[in-house]
C-alpha cells in the first residue's frame, strides 16, 4: 500500500480517475483508494486535524500476524534498519516499521481487515487506525479477478473481506493455498484454506480442505498444531471416499505420533484397518502406514514389525510390495541382510505394479535400501519418482522418508551446500544463520543432516545454535531422534569435546540397540565413539568399538561401511598395524564414490605416516585429502588437513579460487543451465531455488570463471571441465 499526502485530494482523485484506474467504493474527497493489480494507492490530505504530514508512506500488508515478524526478519537480513519492532495493537492487528539503506520507511502491517490509513512518514502508531469495511475488499477481489490478477492477490482480498464470496472464491483460495505451500509459505496457505472453509462446501470437498489444512497446521507452532489435529479428526469423521479417509487418517496418525501420542495414533490406524477389511490394497497400505507411524516409538515399532511378519506368514497370497520392502529395511538394520540382498529387494519391488495407496511408502523404503547399499543412482531415481508423484499431505510419513533419503544421500556425497539450500526450500530451516523454521515440518532427521552439513562446512557455531534450538516433541524413541543424537555427537567431536560427543553417541547406540539396530548402515555411532575414546586416552575401548563395527560392516559388505570401520580401527590401533589397516581403508574408499569418508581416511593415513616419520608420503596423502575437501567445500577438513600438512613440514599452497574447478556443485548446475539459455527465473523453477539464490550463485560463478556475459559460459566451462560430483 502506498499512501500519498496530497495538497488537493479532489484534484488528484480526478487525475487518477482520468487515467482509468479502478477506484474503490466508499471513498470521498477526504480519503480515497485506487486498486492497482494488488497495490492499494491511498490519497489523504497532506495536513489535517489528525496531524498527518505530507510525503509518502510505503506499507507492505501481509495476511497473518506471523508474517509481520518473518517479513521484518527478511528485511533486516537484507540490510534494513528496524524503526519499530513487531508489536500487537490493543485494537487488533500487528505491525513493524523498517527503513531501507537510504532511509525510506516501510510499514509491515496486518489487521483482521487490512486498513487503509497510515501515518505518512512516521513510525507505526501505537494502535492501528480503524479498519476499512469488508466491502472494498470484496469489490477489490472481483476487480482483480476480472482483470486477471494472480490467485494469491485475489485470495488476499477475499481473506480480508471475510464471509462468503463469489462462486469462484473456493477455487481461487485453494489454488492460492497450493501455490503458497509449494513456494514455502505455509502460514499464508493456512490463511487461504481457513478462509475457504467459510464458503459453503459439500462434505467430501470440506473433508479434502480439512485434510490439506490440518496437514499444514500440524507443522506450525503449538496452537496451530492442536488445531490441525482437530481439523484432521473432523476430516476423518466426514463421509468421504476410502482414499480420502485414508489420507486424512494417515496425516492424523503421523501428527499424533509426533506429539508423543503414538498409542493413540495406532488406535486411529487400527480403526481404519477395520473399515478396509474388504479392500486388500488399502488394508495393506494402512498396515504399512501404521508401521511408519510406530517408528516414533521403539517398543511400538518392534511390535508392529512382528505383526507384519505374522500377517505375511499367514496370508495365502504373497505379501504386498510395501510389506516386503519394509521388512527388508528392518532386516537390513538388524544385520539379517547383506547390501546385495537389500538392493535386490529394492529392485524387485519397484518393477512390480504399485497400488496408488502404498506407492509412496514402497518408493521411500526401496530408496532407503538402495542408498544404504551404495546404489546411489537407483536411490536418486526412486526419490525423484516418489516426490514428483506424491499427491498426499506433506506430513505423510512416506513423503517425509523420501526427503530424508535425499538429504542423507547429499550428505554422503559431500554436497553440503546443496543440502542446506534444500532444507530452506523444504521449510525446515530459515536463516542465515540456519535455524529450525517455525513453519518447518519438524523432521528431526532433516535437521540432523543440516547440523552435519554445517559442521563439515566449517560453520560449527551455527551448527551448535541449530542443534541447541531443536525441540523434538515426543520422538525420543524414534529413529529420527537417534539420527539427531548422532549428528550432535559429531558436532561436539568437531568442537573438541570428545566427552560430550561420547555421551550423545552412546545414547544413540543405546536407542539403536533397543530398536534391534546393529548394522552401521544407519548411524555408524561406534566409529565416531571410537574416535572419542581414543581422544580420551582409552585406546582399548576404541579398538573394541571399531572391531565390533567392522564385523557388522563386513556382513553388510559395502566399501563405504567397511572402509569407515577400517579407518576407525586403524586409527585406534596405531603403529604399523594401524597404518596398514588405514591403507586398506583408503584403497577401499577410493572405490566408494563418497568423498567425506575418503577425506577422513586420507587424513588418518597422513597422521599415521607423520607419526612413523614418513613425511614425504604423509604430504602426498594429505594433499590428496586437501584437494577433495576444497572441491566439496568441506571447510572443517580443510582446516584439519592444513594443520597436518604443517606438521608434515609442507607449505600449504593457497587453494585456487578461480576456474571451473573452484565452482561448487550448485554453481556448476546453475551455470550449465544458464549456458543453455535458461533465464534466472527458469533456473530457479527448475532447481526449486529462490531467485535471489540463483542470482548470487551466478555472480560468484562469473567472478570465478572470469566472464562478464552469459554467452561466455559455455566456452569457459568446456575449456576447463570441472571434476564431477560423485
Amino acid at each position: 500500500m502506498v499512501t500519498l499526502g496530497a495538497r488537493d485530494v479532489p484534484g488528484l482523485r480526478r487525475f487518477y480517475r482520468a487515467l482509468g484506474w479502478a477506484e474503490l467504493p466508499g471513498g470521498d474527497d477526504g480519503r480515497v483508494g485506487f486498486l492497482l493489480a494488488g497495490v492499494l494507492l491511498v490519497l489523504r490530505p497532506a495536513a489535517g486535524t489528525d496531524g498527518a504530514v505530507g510525503g509518502a508512506m510505503l506499507t507492505c500488508t501481509v495476511t497473518g500476524p506471523r508474517q509481520v515478524d518473518s517479513a521484518c526478519v527478511a528485511a533486516v537480513a537484507a540490510g534494513a534498519t528496524v524503526l519499530a519492532e513487531p508489536a500487537d495493537h490493543p485494537e487488533g492487528g500487528r505491525s513493524a516499521c523498517v527503513a531501507d539503506p537510504e532511509g525510506n520507511r516501510w510499514e509491515i502491517a496486518w489487521a483482521p481487515l487490512a486498513r487503509w490509513r497510515t501515518e505518512g512518514g512516521q513510525a507505526p502508531p501505537a494502535a492501528p487506525a480503524a479498519p476499512a469495511p469488508a466491502e472494498p475488499h470484496r469489490a477489490g477481489a472481483e476487480l482483480l479477478h476480472d482483470h486477471g490478477a494472480s490467485d494469491e492477490v485475489v485470495a488476499a482480498q477475499l481473506v480480508a473481506a471475510g464471509g462468503n464470496g463469489p462462486g469462484w472464491a473456493v477455487e481461487t483460495l485453494l489454488c492460492a493455498a497450493r501455490t503458497a505451500r509449494r513456494e514455502g509459505r505455509p502460514e499464508q496457505a493456512v490463511d487461504f484454506l481457513r478462509r475457504a472453509l467459510a464458503e459453503p462446501l459439500p462434505p467430501a470437498r470440506r473433508g479434502g480442505v480439512l485434510t490439506e489444512l490440518g496437514s499444514l497446521e500440524v507443522t506450525l507452532g503449538p496452537a496451530d498444531r492442536a488445531l490441525g489435529v482437530r481439523h484432521l479428526a473432523e476430516s476423518v469423521r466426514l463421509e468421504q471416499s476410502d482414499v480420502s479417509v485414508f489420507k486424512a487418517a494417515n496425516a492424523l496418525g503421523t501428527a499424533l505420533a509426533a506429539r508423543g501420542q503414538t498409542s493413540v495414533a495406532l488406535e486411529v490406524m487400527e480403526e481404519l484397518a477395520e473399515r478396509f477389511t474388504g479392500h486388500p490394497e488399502l488394508a495393506w497400505a494402512v498396515q504399512v502406514a501404521a508401521a511408519l507411524i510406530a517408528s516414533h516409538d521403539g517398543h511400538s515399532w518392534l511390535e508392529t514389525v512382528d505383526r507384519l511378519r505374522r500377517l505375511a506368514a499367514t496370508t495365502p497370497a504373497r505379501p504386498a510390495p510395501a510389506v516386503r520392502v519394509l521388512l527388508a529395511e528392518f532386516d537390513s538394520t538388524s544385520g539379517r541382510l547383506s547390501a546385495a540382498e537389500a538392493a535386490a529387494v529394492a529392485r524387485e519391488v519397484t518393477v512390480e505394479p504399485l497400488d496408488p495407496f502404498s506407492r509412496t511408502y514402497v518408493l521411500a523404503s526401496a530408496a532407503t535400501l538402495a542408498q544404504w547399499a551404495d546404489e546411489l543412482a537407483l536411490a536418486d531415481r526412486l526419490v525423484t519418482e516418489g516426490l514428483t508423484g506424491h499427491r498426499g499431505p506433506l506430513v505423510d510419513p512416506g513423503y517425509q522418508s523420501l526427503l530424508s533419503v535425499h538429504a542423507e544421500s547429499l550428505v554422503m556425497r559431500g554436497r553440503y551446500r546443496e543440502l542446506l539450500e534444500a532444507c530452506h526450500g523444504w521449510g525446515v530451516l530459515v536463516g542465515p544463520p540456519a535455524r529450525p523454521a517455525p513453519s518447518g515440518v519438524g523432521n528431526a532427521h532433516l535437521v540432523a543432516q543440516a547440523v552435519i552439513a554445517l559442521t563439515e562446512t566449517g560453520r560449527a557455531a551455527e551448527a551448535r545454535r541449530l542443534a541447541d534450538s531443536v525441540v523434538v516433541d515426543g520422538s525420543h524413541g524414534s529413529w529420527e531422534w537417534n539420527e539427531f543424537l548422532y549428528a550432535r555427537g559429531l558436532l561436539s567431536l568437531a568442537e573438541g569435546d570428545p566427552a560430550g560427543a561420547l555421551d550423545d553417541l552412546s545414547e544413540c547406540g543405546r536407542g539403536q540397540v533397543a530398536r534391534q539396530v546393529t548394522s552401521p548402515v544407519v548411524t555408524p555411532w561406534r566409529s565416531a565413539a571410537a574416535d572419542c575414546q581414543l581422544l580420551l586416552g582409552r585406546p582399548a575401548a576404541a579398538v573394541a568399538l571399531a572391531t565390533e563395527e567392522l564385523a557388522a560392516a563386513r556382513h553388510w559388505g559395502t566399501p563405504r561401511c567397511v572402509g569407515r570401520a577400517l579407518r576407525a580401527l586403524g586409527t585406534a590401533t596405531g603403529g604399523r598395524a594401524g597404518l596398514a589397516t588405514v591403507e586398506q581403508a583408503v584403497a577401499l574408499l577410493r572405490t566408494a564414490g563418497t568423498d567425506p569418508e575418503l577425506i577422513a581416511a586420507l587424513a588418518a593415513h597422513g597422521r599415521l605416516l607423520v607419526a612413523a616419520g614418513h613425511l614425504t608420503a604423509a604430504r602426498g596423502a594429505l594433499r590428496e585429502a586437501a584437494r577433495h575437501a576444497e572441491r566439496i567445500g568441506a571447510g572443517r577438513w580443510c582446516a584439519v588437513v592444513a594443520a597436518l600438512l604443517a606438521a608434515a613440514g609442507a607449505r600449504r599452497a593457497t587453494a585456487s579460487q578461480t576456474g571451473a574447478h573452484a565452482l561448487t556443485g550448485s554453481e556448476r548446475r546453475i551455470c550449465a543451465l544458464a549456458a543453455q539459455g535458461h533465464s534466472n527465473p527458469e533456473i530457479a523453477a527448475l532447481l526449486h531455488l529462490a531467485l535471489r539464490t540463483v542470482e548470487t550463485h551466478l555472480t560468484n560463478s562469473f567472478r570465478k570463471l572470469g566472464v562478464r556475459r552469459r554467452t561466455e559460459l559455455a566456452g569457459r566451462l568446456a575449456a576447463e571441465p570441472a571434476v564431477p560430483d560423485r
